[in-house]
């Protein structure tokens, strides 16, 4: 009966994949979103390699792999079409990635959400990048690689060690049954993958910082390469312009912009302003131009008490553990973790503990817009603290993820 509930599954999959719906859709970066990209998920082929021997199966330049894996739902899931909850130590996916012709001339990234634990990405063969650490998002810049209007072969290489002890884990359990508060593994790819194409004088990243008591706003961006070109920060209010500055694109600059009479964000109203980032050249032709937005707030503690906006504020906390039955730690769908949020609040909570697990940004948006105060936590569990390479690897892992996640004015607490 499993088997045929499985095959039915698969069959259905099937169906929804030939009516063109791409599972998790939605852009995954909602706080720094350009309109040109691929989204990757859905169906890739994969191989498990528990003798580690892929490499010298030459797998790496497989372009068909065993079996079939819906990404981005690790092979522990349900929704992957393959649940496998026993351990797995090493496993390859493999799909074909078409660059888009108008894409001559640009700088190609490829983004993961999320793979856990150490991913090989391999191009045609050839190797491109490895990363580590199993919840934080990472980009591969492949533009070396492919050529635009090309179709090319793309293969991950992935291994999970959970009980090496060196590794995050969160409540994933070291034993092949799930006990107390740990639950069925996560391995491999669990979020989103997809591409986008900039030109290499583009906006790379932005940090945000209000400043509610001077009602001004503190804008630092961050260029692909520095130049001559000029960037133009907009903060909007709907279809109003509240503010606007310029400066040239060197790394470093800082913009401020004043906001009078600022709307402050809090649970009660989640008021969030629109940006919109504009690089033109001397001529005046818009070069790029990225989407984002601001929650107006301030946190900060004193006599023992937390204040929000500079009012005591009681926080009612509920403890979110992020899992799902059929997706483990991947939502099924945008709409899941949209639902999770306003559970709590119709629940009247305020906010949540994001227990052992980074959540993924599309759950941060949620959050920023309806109103729901988090405190961002590593998946550390499983690690052994009194190990220096364990060490090591947790901190690369939370630098990139407090770096990813720190203009969302939800977060109020990370560790």
């Amino acid at each position: 009966m499993k088997r045929l509930l499985t095959l039915l599954c698969l069959c259905i999959g099937c169906l929804h994949l030939a009516a063109g719906v791409l599972p998790r859709s939605e852009y995954p970066r909602p706080q720094f979103v350009r309109n040109d990209w691929v989204n990757l998920n859905g169906e890739w082929s994969y191989e498990f390699d528990f003798g580690k021997s892929g490499t010298h199966r030459n797998l790496q330049n497989s372009n068909c792999l065993k079996d079939r894996i819906q990404v981005p739902f690790c092979p522990e899931s349900k929704l992957s079409g393959v649940e496998y909850t026993d351990f797995i130590n090493c496993m390859w996916y493999q799909r074909m990635i078409d660059i888009p012709e108008n894409w001559t001339g640009k700088n190609i990234y490829l983004h993961f959400g999320a793979v856990d634990y150490y991913a090989e990405i391999y191009l045609d063969g050839n190797f491109v990048q490895r990363h580590y650490g199993g919840s934080s998002s990472f980009s591969v810049d492949i533009t070396r690689q492919v050529k635009a209007g090309m179709r090319h072969n793309l293969v991950v290489r992935v291994t999970d060690d959970l009980r090496s002890g060196k590794q995050t884990g969160g409540k994933q359990s070291p034993t092949f049954y799930s006990n107390g508060c740990l639950y069925t593994r996560v391995t491999g790819i669990w979020q989103t993958v997809w591409m986008e194409a900039v030109d290499r004088k583009d906006l790379k990243s932005a940090v945000l910082r209000p400043d509610i008591d001077q009602e001004q706003l503190f804008v630092s961006p961050e260029f692909f390469q520095e130049s001559d070109n000029e960037i133009e920060v907009i903060l909007k209010e709907g279809e109003k312009t509240i503010a606007s500055r310029k400066a040239s694109c060197v790394n470093g600059t800082m913009l401020v912009l004043p906001v009078r009479k600022m709307k402050l964000w809090s649970p009660e109203n989640p008021f969030l302003y629109d940006i919109v980032y504009r690089i033109k050249d001397k001529q005046g032709n818009l070069l790029d131009e990225v989407t984002s937005y601001v929650g107006m707030r301030k946190i900060h503690t004193a006599d023992g008490k937390f204040y929000l906006n500079n009012q005591p504020y009681f926080l009612r906390l509920v403890l979110d553990q992020g899992y799902y039955p059929d997706g483990i730690w991947t939502a099924p769908s945008d709409e899941a973790l949209r639902k999770d949020i306003q559970l709590g609040k119709d629940a009247g909570f305020n906010g949540a503990r994001l227990h052992q697990k980074v959540f993924e940004e599309r759950y941060h948006y949620w959050a920023d817009k309806l109103g729901y105060l988090t405190w961002s936590e590593s998946a550390s569990w499983a690690m052994n603290h009194d190990d220096e390479l364990a060490a090591r690897n947790f901190i690369a892992e939370w630098t990139e993820v407090v770096i990813r996640d720190r203009n969302h004015p939800s977060i109020v607490t990370v560790g």
